[in-house]
């Protein structure tokens, strides 16, 4: 059986922009850049270490409520339950607030295969489709429209980790240990690849770049894909209309 498997349509025409990245690799502050820079001109939801919505020209609600830096261990695994509980709902909080971009850090169907595979290696011999078709079915969860994938050295990822642990004084999660680190970017190419094959735009930003230029490159691209979306919507809502 052939695997063509797509992103779904979005209602409100909504792009949905999946981050991808190991630990460390600053996917938290890009979503937070990429939120308030974005914000000025369109609605923006957010799904990642904080659960929020910014309407255009809006205060910012928190779906979701902060966390603080501090927090113990537990109620990090809590807002993992909670932030999962989220995404099991995504299609219906799309509908309700109808955002323009949403923004997806962690559990996207590419972040649990690759980092299931780096528990499990076994699975690497299922094809990235494979694994695909087979989380989406365990998790009821599609591809997004674009991913950024933000592309770090696992040492690299590894001090930077050191380092926010001795500043929060958190636990080191087993995920984050070095050896993990590494088998989930070597995970990372090949889903690439695939997407690639079945035709959704993924961009590769380089994170050990400055952070402003990272945020930059990743806002250029977002746009030029949400107007592309959006001129694709209009073409096909006027040749319906004929």
């Amino acid at each position: 059986m052939p695997c063509n498997f797509a992103p779904a349509v979005c209602l409100a025409m909504t792009l949905r922009v999946g981050i991808l990245g190991i630990d460390g690799s600053g996917k938290s502050t890009l979503v937070a850049g990429l939120e308030r820079e974005l914000a000025t001109s369109c609605s923006v939801m957010s799904i990642g270490q904080r659960v929020t919505l910014c309407p255009r020209g809006g205060e910012r609600l928190d779906l979701l409520g902060a966390l603080p830096e501090d927090a113990h261990p537990l109620r990090h695994s809590l807002r993992n339950m909670q932030r999962h509980w989220i995404m099991q709902r995504l299609p219906g909080l799309l509908k309700q607030y109808q955002p323009d971009i949403c923004l997806e850090d962690r559990d996207s169907v590419i972040d649990l295969c690759a980092l299931v595979t780096a528990h499990l290696p076994a699975l690497r011999h299922l094809t990235p489709c494979r694994r695909v078709t087979i989380f989406s079915a365990l998790t009821r969860r599609r591809l997004a429209d674009m991913y950024l994938y933000l592309r770090l050295p696992a040492a690299v990822a590894d001090a930077r980790i050191q380092c926010k642990l001795q500043q929060t004084r958190r636990l080191r999660a087993f995920h984050e240990r070095p050896h993990l680190l590494e088998r989930v970017a070597r995970e990372y190419p090949r889903f690439l690849r695939y997407l690639a094959e079945i035709g959704v735009p993924a961009v590769v930003l380089q994170a050990d770049q400055p952070a402003q230029s990272v945020l930059a490159a990743a806002c250029l691209s977002i746009r030029q894909h949400y107007e592309r979306k959006q001129v694709a919507a209009g073409d096909g809502s006027g040749t319906r209309r004929r």
